[in-house]
């Protein structure tokens, strides 16, 4: 039996897990794929075909299907599978292959590398912050095994200039205090150039992450907020884009090595 559940949503994305008990030889019946998706196996394998070609899917091998594919699947491998399927908009797909969703079927082939970025996306997707670390890592993971087929096509869309990639840097700057809770694919979209890209030069040139550099704006909110007398954390964290109330206290310990109660004792008593 095949089930499925969505773990995480996000601006141009969505992750399921899939899982089937296996233990089935036969092909099922054929099936028409309608979204862009990635799929990558954590445990164990199946088969799938298109147009006559089989391939056996499993943690060596991943493969990318589009909409339109028809495809039919086997799960002869005892203990079943379980799958990570990463379904992408045209858009993004687009942004991270360098130009147009070109790619009907490929197979994509998974370093030990690859596989142990793939199970952190999964965890992290688990975790939610869907608009910050889960679409850094995402966008990264992606972009390299593409790369590894496409490396011309990925690389399009770099900014050529110094003064080209230092205004591209300050505007996204300006976008996030502007809206603490925007994401990286958002902002490269308002932008106008790649999240690959963006995420890139972004680093390069400030040193630190957007997802950290957007995480350490959001806790100088959060601080201004809390010395002014903030009590209501739930609300706070949903105005600066935490995906809850814990997240807001994980993000603001990482960051201070303290929780905002202790915070807000050390800014209206004075207490070090």
């Amino acid at each position: 039996m095949l089930t499925g559940s969505l773990i995480a949503e996000g601006d141009g994305f969505a992750i399921a897990e899939v899982r089937c008990d296996g233990g089935r030889a036969s092909f099922d019946g054929p099936q028409q794929e309608c979204s862009h998706v990635l799929v990558a196996v954590r445990h164990g394998a199946f088969v799938r075909r298109v147009d006559g070609e089989e391939v056996l899917a499993d943690s060596t091998v991943a493969y990318l299907s589009a909409p339109g594919v028809v495809e039919q699947f086997a799960h002869p491998v005892a203990g079943g599978d379980v799958c990570t399927a990463i379904h992408l908009s045209p858009l993004l797909l687009a942004d991270l292959a360098g130009g147009d969703p070109f790619v009907t079927s490929l197979a994509l082939p998974i370093d030990a590398d690859g596989e142990l970025a793939l199970r952190q996306l999964t965890v992290l997707a688990r975790r939610g912050d869907v608009s910050g670390l889960l679409a850094e890592h995402l966008v990264r993971t992606l972009t390299s095994l593409l790369a590894r087929r496409y490396p011309g096509r990925v690389a399009s869309g770099r900014p050529t200039t110094a003064l080209a990639r230092r205004r591209m840097v300050n505007q996204a700057r300006a976008a996030m205090l502007a809206d603490p809770g925007i994401g990286l694919i958002e902002l490269a979209t308002h932008l106008a150039c790649s999240p690959h890209h963006l995420s890139r030069v972004f680093k390069q040139l400030t040193g630190v992450s957007i997802s950290h550099y957007r995480n350490r704006q959001r806790v100088s909110r959060a601080l201004d907020r809390i010395a002014l007398g903030d009590t209501n954390l739930a609300g706070l964290a949903h105005e600066l884009g935490f995906s809850d109330h814990a997240h807001l206290t994980r993000t603001v310990r990482a960051f201070t090595g303290h929780t905002p109660t202790g915070c807000r004792a050390m800014l209206t008593t004075g207490r070090l």
